[in-house]
C-alpha cells in the first residue's frame, strides 16, 4: 500500500482560516476576485468528477506568493 504524506500545501477553509485568520467572507471574497481556481483554490466533489459544489481545497503555498506579488 502506497504511504501516504499530507503537507499542507492544500487545505480546506477551516484549515485556512485557522492560518490565515481569514473569515468565510473574505475566502468567498477573494475566490470571487483575486484566486484563480484551478491554481489557488480547487472544487473536488466525491466521486472526482467537475462539480460547482464540491469540497473547496487551497493551496497555501500560491495564495502565499500572490500575496507577496501584490
Amino acid at each position: 500500500m502506497a504511504q501516504v504524506i499530507f503537507n499542507e500545501e492544500w487545505v480546506v477553509a477551516t484549515k485556512l482560516t485557522d492560518k490565515t485568520g481569514l473569515t468565510k467572507r473574505q475566502i468567498k471574497a477573494l475566490r470571487d476576485g483575486v484566486w484563480v481556481e484551478g491554481i489557488h483554490f480547487k472544487r473536488l466533489s466525491v466521486t472526482g468528477g467537475e462539480t460547482q459544489r464540491g469540497l473547496l481545497w487551497y493551496n497555501i503555498p500560491l495564495i502565499n506568493q500572490l500575496i507577496k506579488e501584490l
